[in-house]
């Protein structure tokens, strides 16, 4: 039974702590939390948009038998007082709205699709995000001995039945060649300007909370006053961390530069190795023409690399943008694994729409994206290698069984504690319990 938590599953944060009656809307108390229908339908809804392709019933009833065991999981959590850290949480709010922004545009599309403000919006996350921090904690604190050995894998490699070794699905492995815009230089001296006359109002007396509200461009901080709580290194850019690490408390920084643009900030506190700083960052606009630019740049680049006047690894290494692949040969690296192979199921959508018709050694147009930082670029990807969908072997997908070998053996562990615990709390379905064999097969192994 594979226990697959994915990122936007919906926690109901209701709570009852004493009562322990079934309510309108509500389908099952587990412990001192509840399932309401309303989570059934989200889920649905959330596994149809990312095109899962099961029956009505199948869909539903894998959605109850996951809300089922999330539930059980965050009961235990709580149980046994495993704490999630505030920052971790907030950095997550923060990644999400970014994510939002990136998807929908900006802050007032976000706030428009989901029809409530950026406010409102924050605090119903910090709940729910708490809530997946705390399962993904406990399930860790499981399976935090399970291992496999090669041995292990080898047992259960010549322990299948012929028609049950698993399938290695199609593999592809890319490497692509990344622009971003320059801004022109009036668009970088226009945000200078504006960033060193907030400098000079702060200096002179200016809240530096409001200024941030009223003219940062991070969209995890300007809500906020600019503020970020309890920084140590590591967590941020190292341009970043190397300004506000050397300053005094309430200094504030002159202009600096980062990937993400320019920024002033300012040391709120210090606590040992933990800061507190306020920043106000500000990007230069990118026009339509500095796009255009950087489309046509990487047009003739992969006529260079097509006439073989210079090699796709050499274009890589001298005019990618992307610091984590240009000195790889530009390859993109799977981060499920840390390969270089990605699955079907772990290339983005757009980027396998434009591969699936290239052979080895191909070239693709130069493809529009917007990066995680909020920032638009183009790229051309190369198809360097792809492994078709085959029955795994020991030699060729050690890695692959090694995997699925001990994803079996957490699965286990996982199913073993489920069955330890399942009768040291108040379960309660309001259709009737004998409808989930999931459920059922647990009591069973009590």
């Amino acid at each position: 039974m594979n226990r697959i938590f994915y990122v936007f599953i919906i926690i109901s944060v209701n709570i009852f702590a004493q009562k322990k009656t079934l309510v309108d809307g509500v389908f099952a108390v587990v412990g001192d939390d509840v399932i309401f229908y309303s989570d059934i339908d989200d889920q649905i809804l959330q596994y149809q948009n990312q095109g899962l392709n099961l029956k009505d019933e199948s869909l539903r009833n894998k959605v109850i038998e996951d809300l089922f065991y999330q539930k059980l999981l965050l009961h235990f959590a709580k149980q046994d007082s495993i704490q999630v850290d505030d920052t971790e949480v907030e950095n997550s709010i923060s990644q999400r709205i970014s994510f939002f922004e990136n998807q929908l545009g900006s802050t007032e599309k976000i706030e428009k699709y989901f029809n409530k403000d950026i406010n409102e919006l924050t605090n119903e996350l910090r709940p729910i995000i708490r809530n997946q921090q705390l399962i993904q904690k406990m399930q860790f604190e499981i399976n935090k001995n399970t291992s496999v050995s090669p041995r292990d894998v080898e047992e259960f490699y010549y322990s299948l039945n012929k028609d049950s070794v698993p399938i290695v699905p199609a593999k592809y492995q890319v490497a692509h060649i990344l622009k971003t815009p320059d801004a022109a230089d009036f668009a970088i001296e226009e945000t200078l300007k504006k960033l060193n006359d907030l400098r000079n109002r702060i200096s002179k007396g200016a809240d530096f909370s409001t200024m941030a509200i009223l003219y940062s461009e991070d969209p995890g901080s300007s809500r906020n006053g600019g503020l970020y709580n309890d920084i140590k290194k590591g967590d941020f850019v190292k341009e970043f961390e190397s300004v506000v690490f050397s300053l005094d408390v309430g200094e504030l920084s002159e202009i600096f530069k980062t990937e993400y643009g320019y920024h002033i900030a300012k040391l709120i506190d210090r606590k040992g190795n933990k800061v507190n700083v306020r920043h106000i960052l500000m990007t230069p606009k990118i026009s339509n023409t500095d796009m255009l630019k950087t489309k046509a740049f990487l047009d003739s680049i992969k006529l260079e690399i097509e006439s073989n006047r210079i090699d796709f690894e050499t274009a890589a290494k001298m005019f990618s943008t992307d610091k984590e692949t240009r000195f790889n040969s530009g390859l993109l690296i799977n981060p499920f694994d840390n390969s270089s192979f990605f699955s079907v199921d772990e290339i983005d959508k757009v980027l396998l729409n434009e591969i699936s018709n290239l052979t080895i050694g191909d070239i693709t147009k130069p493809i529009y994206l917007k990066l995680e930082n909020g920032k638009e670029a183009f790229r051309i990807v190369k198809l360097v290698n792809m492994v078709d969908e085959h029955v795994a072997n020991l030699i060729d997908d050690y890695s692959f069984l090694s995997d699925y070998c001990f994803q079996l053996k957490q699965n286990k562990k996982l199913n073993e504690w489920y069955s330890k615990k399942i009768n040291k709390l108040f379960i309660e379905f309001t259709e009737g319990n004998e409808k989930y064999d999931f459920y059922n097969k647990l009591i069973s192994n009590e």
